[in-house]
């Protein structure tokens, strides 16, 4: 039924407007932001707080997550924004290969 094609988006190109968001899109340019770097080899032990504290030692942290699967647990892999290009680039620097709850952790 056309009702149920436009409630999820399946309705005909001219009701779209033109160009639309890609699938699953933030709304932003989020994957390229020069003041965030990825962490990985992170422990499934390691904290959002844990990897905040560790890596304040480079700059200002504006956000630290550590990414978990669908059943909670840690998926060993990180996000850290930075206020600042330059504090991600301290990080990248600074920061790879370094001890982080007992493991050697890599950051781009």
């Amino acid at each position: 039924s056309s009702s149920l094609s436009q409630m999820y988006g399946f309705g005909d190109r001219r009701e779209r407007g033109g160009a639309r968001a890609a699938p699953y899109s933030r709304g932003g340019d989020e994957e390229s932001n020069p003041c965030k770097v990825f962490v990985g080899n992170l422990s499934y032990d390691t904290t959002w707080k844990g990897l905040k504290d560790h890596f304040a030692r480079a700059g200002n942290v504006e956000y630290a997550e550590v990414l978990e699967g669908p059943n909670g647990r840690s998926k060993g892999i990180g996000i850290v924004r930075f206020g600042t290009e330059e504090e991600a680039l301290a990080a990248i620097d600074e920061l790879t290969e370094t001890d982080l709850d007992g493991r050697e952790i890599f950051v781009s």
